[in-house]
């Protein structure tokens, strides 16, 4: 008994090890951004006037440094492009007629996510995973950013154990002060894919929010590298 006791703890030990931090924040990547996709994301924004904007985004996304983006909806908006290339996010305003460097903290589509929570999940690049604190039910995950170009200072992540699932999220600034809060909806199956179908972002200093729900999204996709070409925008 004492050496099944022995075992049973070097048994738990080894999986505590193999599930560290920096791995788990990767897995919950991979859920959000696997690659080879197609993606359409409704946003709502939520003002404090009563005001309710809805935005429509077509995603074609190849692996997690090459996103393009189109908009649908509002009209106003419509043919607006944005893209990711590597660490460079741009947009295309066809009244513009040029594509224009965006940075990561800037807010997307005038709502509450930026443009770095929509279109780079790669948290592993720019921050250090650190367990913050471990439930029977939960990893609690603190990322610290590791550049200046971050989009926040530090996030804190929940992370079911099951489903190694993303479960909330926390957004601070290099004071410590908690800025927004994103709520990860029920987990739901597309295709081959699972991953959270919608999401709740609040503004803790403002009280607005956004909320961000896919629509459709078809995996196993292929694409032209030329799709992700700064030159191609608007064309």
């Amino acid at each position: 008994m004492k050496n099944l006791g022995c075992l049973l703890l070097l048994m738990v030990s080894l999986q505590a090890q193999a599930e560290s931090a920096e791995d788990i924040v990767k897995g919950v990547e991979k859920s959000l951004s696997p690659g080879d996709f197609i993606v359409t994301y409704e946003l709502v924004n939520r003002r404090l006037d009563g005001t309710i904007v809805a935005y429509e985004v077509d995603f074609q996304i190849k692996d997690i440094d090459h996103a393009h983006g189109i908009f649908q909806k509002p009209e106003r908006e419509k043919g607006r492009e944005v893209l990711r290339v590597h660490d460079a996010l741009w947009t295309y305003m066809p009244d513009v007629g040029r594509a224009i460097r965006i940075a990561d903290r800037d807010s997307f589509a005038g709502g509450d996510f930026s443009n770095a929570d929509i279109m780079r999940p790669d948290w592993t690049a720019h921050y250090k995973a650190q367990m913050a604190k471990e439930t029977p039910k939960q990893w609690i995950i603190d990322m610290i950013a590791g550049d200046t170009e971050a989009a926040y200072a530090k996030m804190r992540l929940w992370v079911d154990r099951e489903t190694h699932m993303p479960m909330q999220q926390h957004f601070f600034d290099s004071s410590g002060t908690l800025l927004k809060q994103c709520r990860y909806g029920a987990i739901t199956r597309y295709d081959t894919l699972q991953r959270p179908a919608r999401l709740h972002m609040e503004n803790v200093l403002t009280g607005q929010a956004t909320d961000m729900r896919i629509l459709r999204l078809s995996a196993g996709q292929k694409f032209s590298d030329a799709r992700f070409s700064v030159d191609n925008l608007g064309k």
